[in-house]
């Protein structure tokens, strides 16, 4: 047939050639009428090859038939229907298709339409209904198991505890928020307010990023004195959103029993359809940018005068339920959570905002029981029903929360209300379990909703028009004129301020090859990738007797493929470390200036503004105050060729920081400063905090974000990481925090367990 087909197709060609050739000469023209005839009669030909050519099967057509007449084939031969429009069969092929027939239609459909990413649903007996692949949707049995496989990774608090540092980080990296876009320096858009019976309303727009708006409405009670609660009300994808009359009862409730509340618009949804189209929500990156919204609404509503900051919590039904747990996880301001009709170990979130980014590939895979089991043990209360992937949360998925609360003594603080006859809603049963949840947990005032029978009536309100919530004017006409327009640019816009928001990190995070095992290494740089860390401080190599440093820096080839390997793994090379004086004498060998001279040169090879210089052992001036002048004259050299190579030189002492101040004030150099370590001042029983303040920014070049080798920094008791951060941010401090040891006595060697779970702490306080 292929032959035939290859014939038909030569003898045309021919013959087209034969026919332009003759037309060009007069005397030759009934030669060529003969040719055109020809060529119709070939095009006849050739307009029934594809049917000729299809009718034998074979492997070079790979048995192939369409996708609609094997799908009729399947309804016949079975004695079912299968219930498709013709859009979503078009153009598609099956291949082997009669080698996929099995006796059972179901096993028959699966082998048909699982290569095309296709299934069908059972409507009822022998009743079948097409639908695409949906990777979201698993069975409850499936769902289950992949739960209890993610549980038997941690069998205590404490293992559960590392597993739940380390899916932190990996979540923020998923949903691309590591490096966090600053925010923008504007004030929220404003726009009617208006008092109602017992509460009042405002419609904000909140900047998120330049240009990009979230919008909301921030509702109050009418009467309150200090500080009140600060509730999120995320939305799914309800019809008519925030503007429905389901929204409004519930931010009017718990506005009237003493709380605020925030109610806001999914991305692509409600006012955000000024700057975007509605197929713009189901971008991957809408999960970004909901979520970010959340941070910037979060970051407004704290700074309210009247905002009590220890009482904060987050509601959100179905995709807003979704949006909750990822919330309550990812971000400590949220004390209560309460995701309604969302939660299930067999369902992902059916819309690319709930599970577009690869959230749930996190730490060898999670799901969303387990995202939302690292809310615990604050309060959370779980609402499901009987007619959505809810339906079976009482036999096995709240078992699993129930477990993860009682390590921590804290059942008490985990509900789940099941309402078994209802659908996929958020109707009053769903609220009135909110309510009585946020009364307890936020302190607020049920009765101000209660009759005088003591029964919720949340309805008693006037339900609004869709456009008394607008922002921007009723068509949009208040936009400003700044506003950011069109998916392409903002998504742009967005990766944009991330990169800004990387290069410009207050406080980053580095390690050090030396005590990754990886001395001068490329491995310590991707290791460093791998562990998240923002940048590696790379050593000169070992002195010995050597008057200068075994440093392969020095060689071009070596060099620029540190240099090149920094820039594909994002890790920046931020100090260079002179760590072979810890053991041999800073102020004892003469010919100190050429491993002075070398470092220099290499930093400015590397671009490294920053060496470290450990005056060490035999230099230690509080030991042997003897060697003072030795190390304050070289010092004032290094000092001098600092100054000219415009870099700095860290070195760390074990003077108090009054001694420190006093000498930096000898060496009289601004390119000599304290690499100051955490440990120092904590073994000598000095304060951490006043040495800090007594050094001040200016005198600090790089901070040892360490202590003793015995425990995690998250769980040293000598450390608060929270007043230390305080106490940076007061003396304006920016720059490094290097983690040098502080490892778990149990697994000292195991530089991926160690330096993994600081570098998460680090970053969950810093950054």
């Amino acid at each position: 047939m292929k032959s035939s087909a290859l014939l038909l197709s030569s003898l045309l060609r021919r013959t087209l050639q034969g026919s332009v050739r003759y037309s060009a000469i007069p005397s030759q023209r009934s030669q060529r009428n003969r040719s055109v005839r020809c060529v119709k009669s070939y095009l006849f030909l050739l307009g029934f090859a594809p049917l000729w050519l299809n009718a034998q099967l074979n492997t070079e057509n790979q048995f192939a038939k369409p996708l609609k007449e094997v799908l009729n084939d399947i309804q016949k031969k079975f004695g079912v229907q299968i219930k498709y429009v013709d859009s979503m069969v078009a153009n598609k092929k099956v291949t082997y298709a009669d080698w996929k027939y099995r006796t059972d239609v179901e096993v028959t459909l699966d082998n048909i339409l699982k290569p095309l990413e296709m299934k069908v649903k059972k409507e009822k007996d022998k009743v079948y209904k097409l639908s695409n692949y949906e990777y979201y949707r698993w069975s409850a049995e499936d769902g289950w198991a992949e739960l209890d496989r993610i549980a038997s990774q941690y069998k205590t608090v404490q293992e559960w505890e590392k597993r739940k540092a380390d899916l932190k980080p990996c979540l923020l990296e998923a949903l691309q928020l590591t490096h966090l876009p600053a925010r923008p320096n504007s004030q929220p858009v404003r726009a009617n307010f208006r008092k109602q019976n017992g509460y009042t309303i405002e419609n904000i727009a909140i900047e998120i990023l330049p240009g990009v708006w979230v919008n909301g409405s921030l509702y109050k009670p009418e009467k309150f004195k200090g500080k009140i609660p600060v509730v999120l009300h995320p939305q799914g994808h309800w019809e008519k959103h925030r503007y429905r009359a389901d929204c409004q009862y519930t931010s009017a409730a718990i506005a009237k029993m003493g709380g605020m509340l925030f109610n806001y618009d999914m991305f692509a949804y409600g006012e955000s359809l000024l700057q975007v189209n509605f197929e713009d929500h189901r971008q991957s990156l809408a999960m970004t940018l909901q979520t970010l919204a959340s941070i910037r609404i979060l970051d407004y509503l704290l700074a309210q005068k009247d905002a009590d900051t220890s009482r904060v919590a987050i509601v959100g039904g179905s995709g807003g339920g979704t949006h909750t747990v990822f919330m309550a996880a990812l971000d400590k301001r949220i004390k209560v959570s309460a995701p309604v009709v969302n939660l299930s170990s067999y369902f992902y979130g059916g819309c690319p905002c709930e599970s577009g980014q690869d959230v749930h590939g996190c730490m060898g895979r999670t799901d969303n029981l387990e995202i939302a089991a690292m809310a615990a043990p604050q309060p959370q209360l779980v609402v499901s029903d009987g007619g959505d992937w809810t339906d079976r949360m009482p036999e096995h998925d709240l078992l699993y929360l129930q477990k993860i609360y009682g390590w921590y003594g804290k059942s008490d603080n985990l509900i789940n209300v099941h309402l078994p006859s209802e659908k996929h809603d958020f109707g009053f049963s769903k609220r009135k379990a909110v309510y009585e949840f946020f009364a307890k947990h936020l302190k607020l005032n049920l009765k101000a909703i209660q009759t005088a029978d003591g029964n919720i009536v949340d309805t008693a309100i006037t339900v609004e028009p869709e456009n008394a919530f607008y922002v921007f004017g009723n068509k949009g006409e208040n936009l400003p004129v700044n506003a950011v327009k069109g998916f392409d640019n903002i998504r742009k816009l967005y990766y944009d301020e991330v990169e800004k928001a990387r290069a410009n990190q207050r406080y980053k995070i580095g390690l050090i090859d030396l005590m990754l095992l990886k001395r001068q290494k490329l491995g310590a740089i991707t290791l460093t990738a791998q562990l998240k860390a923002d940048g590696v401080e790379v050593d000169m190599g070992g002195l010995g007797n050597r008057p200068t440093f075994d440093n392969v820096l020095l060689i071009d080839s070596v060099r620029n493929q540190f240099l090149r390997t920094a820039k594909e793994n994002k890790v920046e090379i931020f100090s260079l470390a002179m760590t072979g004086y810890y053991a041999q004498s800073f102020c004892g060998r003469e010919e100190y200036k050429r491993s002075i001279e070398d470092c220099i040169k290499t930093m400015q090879l590397m671009n490294v503004k920053t060496a470290f210089l450990p005056l060490g052992v035999q230099c230690d001036l509080k030991k042997t105050p003897s060697e003072r002048d030795s190390v304050v004259a070289r010092l004032k050299v290094a000092g001098q060729m600092a100054q000219e190579a415009r870099v700095v030189i860290g070195i760390e002492t074990a003077l108090s920081a009054k001694e420190e101040v006093q000498l930096l004030k000898e060496i009289g150099s601004p390119a000599i400063k304290i690499y100051f370590n955490f440990s120092n001042p904590l073994k000598e029983g000095r304060d951490l905090i006043s040495e800090l303040k007594i050094l001040g920014k200016e005198r600090i070049a790089m901070i040892h974000a360490s202590n003793k080798d015995s425990v995690w920094l998250q769980n040293d008791p000598q450390i608060d990481m929270y007043k230390i951060k305080k106490c940076l941010d007061d003396i304006g401090y920016t720059g490094w925090l290097v983690i040098e040891r502080s490892r778990d006595a149990k697994k000292p060697s195991d530089t991926k367990y160690n330096y993994g779970a600081n570098t998460a702490y680090l970053k969950e306080v810093f950054q």
